[in-house]
């Protein structure tokens, strides 16, 4: 591209193959490696190109002029370049088309030795190297400069964003286990204690297979741990088992403890959690396998599992089924009707308003905030601050020298937002001059993920993705600058104005929002798939009721009950990040929704105990 001519030579070269095509062949070849149909337009009288005298005349002197010419046969390189373009725009596989049930516990993944077995899985995700294979091209290394593949294309076959490119991890030996113990559960609440030799599990929790909540009526809670099979923690518990208790699981006392860990994980308990003993699990994990439970892990789990609940070791408070009960719940939340509210004014005095009608919400994620986020601007929130804090949340000396690979992360998501926000490189398009906000930071010690929605396997996969790249213990850092890309995204993209810039605090009417509200707990999910896009709180407006109707009873005004309904209308998707307060207001009202329903119950079953009664009389 710098070539400078010298005599006699021509200053336009034809750099092409020469091998002969066309676009019908070349759709064809396309269709035949990608599963799909193409439309196909009518076919076009076209000049050949390589026929004409100009083109033979240009690509008779390239490789004598340039030293160069092509190598690359016309397949082979559109199957590179398909590959390529797969990995990054399919990189946890293609979306579901149904985002209602969605199931990636079912989705069966095979490691590299497995296919060469010839074990054939029920379904394998498309990915590049499937492109690749089909052509009978070998994979490339993700180090070779001249490799396509994206730097983290391969997952833990374990994890539900891996493909046909997976690798192994030390989940594969137990998902069958996990499996069989999650059957029949709605909600699964999950530890675990990995990476080195756990001797004593600090938290604990009261034991829950899902057959007291069955008893009620309500959803099914099970208690899972996942601990190293070989620990000190997991040879205790194991040593004492009665002898009783090991013939139920057909088991001589004279077994080894191989033998006794392969029949026993998944059926002992401590603390009140179903031991899962996973093999090679007390020496230092890869992010990969480190993050997985936590961060993308439907495929470990039952398909009748719908909700997770994973609680951090060293969460320091104790977790209960009720707890992921009622956290579970709080994914959803109906209609809000039109509803008048009591707020203040300009002056402080305090008037009606007129709250509008607020959609039905569906989380594929609910977290709870980072505590004392510092109130700036949201495109300059202070990183080093920030970052220091959350080491602290996660136990992370801040009186030592910031961790090198923590500092990496952190600087390359400020140079980032510095490039991105940068006036000499944005567009002129006004849309488009939003600016990158990093700002939606979490505590991440519990997370409830929403396993049967499509829009939560993308986020989850994309959060696992980014952060597995750091390897850092900081995923809220991770978390922050996901969001912060989507949100920017779905600005962009739905065309949404630049706000003004603002030079105070919330305003009256945001206050109220705030107060009276949940909206501004709820971050939409943007949607490409034609579905119908959430709803921002910036969207929702009180409106302040005219003065002549402000001393009128509020039934006269509108109905004051903010009681939520649920719409047949299609819900719209969210990430939850909810307040500590609004969890406490809303556990009260959820705990008097249990406890009449358990009243219920009771009466019902006594009910129908006397009828029986009688019948037998």
């Amino acid at each position: 591209m710098q070539y400078n001519p010298v005599d006699g030579s021509p200053t336009t070269f034809n750099i092409g193959s020469g091998e002969m095509s066309n676009l019908a062949s070349l759709a064809d070849g396309i269709q035949e490696l990608a599963d799909v149909e193409f439309h196909r337009a009518p076919t076009k009288d076209v000049i050949d190109v390589e026929q004409s005298s100009a083109a033979r005349a240009a690509s008779l002197s390239s490789n004598d002029y340039l030293g160069w010419s092509a190598t690359t046969l016309l397949k082979e390189g559109a199957a590179k370049l398909l590959a390529w373009h797969i990995d990054r725009a399919l990189p946890f596989f293609p979306p579901s088309t149904d985002s209602e049930h969605v199931d990636y516990s079912s989705v069966q993944v095979l490691t590299k030795e497995q296919q060469a077995d010839g074990e054939l899985p029920m379904s394998i995700p498309i990915d590049g190297e499937k492109i690749l294979n089909r052509r009978g091209l070998s994979s490339c290394s993700s180090d070779d400069p001249m490799c396509l593949r994206e730097l983290h294309t391969s997952y833990p076959c374990s994890s539900e964003c891996s493909s046909q490119s997976c690798t192994p991890s030390i989940f594969d030996g137990v998902m069958d286990i996990t499996h069989e113990a999650t059957e029949d559960c709605d909600i699964v609440m999950y530890t675990m204690a990995l990476g080195y030799d756990i001797e004593n599990m600090e938290i604990e929790t009261e034991y829950s297979d899902g057959s007291e909540q069955e008893e009620w009526d309500e959803t099914t809670v099970c208690t899972i741990a996942f601990i190293p099979s070989d620990s000190t923690l997991a040879k205790n518990v194991i040593s004492q088992i009665p002898i009783s208790s090991l013939a139920k699981r057909d088991i001589p006392p004279n077994s080894d403890y191989d033998t006794k860990v392969k029949k026993l994980s998944g059926y002992i308990a401590h603390k009140g959690w179903a031991l899962v003993l996973v093999d090679g699990a007390t020496e230092p994990l890869t992010a990969e396998d480190m993050f997985m439970l936590k961060l993308s892990p439907a495929r470990m789990f039952h398909e009748t599992v719908r909700k997770l609940m994973f609680v951090d070791e060293n969460f320091s408070h104790t977790p209960y089924p009720e707890d992921a009960q009622f956290l579970t719940s709080e994914t959803s939340r109906g209609v809000l009707k039109k509803r008048t509210i009591t707020g203040p004014d300009a002056k402080g005095n305090k008037v009606k308003y007129k709250l509008p009608e607020e959609p039905q919400r569906r989380a594929v994620l609910l977290v709870s905030p980072m505590r004392k986020i510092p109130e700036v601007d949201s495109d300059k929130m202070p990183l080093a601050d920030i970052t220091i804090s959350l080491m602290d949340d996660v136990g992370l000396d801040t009186n030592d020298a910031e961790p090198s690979e923590i500092r990496t992360q952190r600087q390359f998501y400020t140079q980032a937002r510095s490039l991105i926000n940068s006036n000499d490189l944005r567009s002129l398009t006004s849309v488009a001059q939003n600016k990158i906000e990093i700002k939606d930071f979490i505590r991440s010690k519990w997370i409830v993920h929403h396993l049967k929605l499509e829009e939560g396997h993308q986020l989850r996969c994309e959060w696992y993705r980014e952060h597995v790249r750091w390897g850092t213990h900081l995923d809220q850092l991770s978390f922050a600058y996901v969001m912060a890309k989507r949100e920017l995204t779905r600005k962009i993209i739905t065309k949404q104005p630049v706000p003004p810039k603002r030079t105070d605090g919330l305003t009256i009417l945001e206050q109220i929002i705030r107060i009276r509200s949940d909206a501004h707990e709820w971050y939409p999910i943007f949607s490409a798939e034609g579905a119908a896009n959430a709803i921002h709180v910036s969207d929702i407006s009180p409106e302040m009721v005219p003065p002549n109707l402000q001393d009128l009873p509020e039934n006269e005004v509108h109905d004051a009950k903010p009681d939520a309904y649920y719409s047949d209308d299609s819900s719209t998707y969210y990430v939850r990040i909810m307040s500590d307060e609004r969890m406490m207001e809303s556990r009260k009202q959820w705990m008097k929704l249990k406890n009449n329903h358990r009243k219920y119950v009771t009466r019902m079953k006594e009910k129908q105990a006397q009828r029986a009664a009688e019948a037998e009389e």
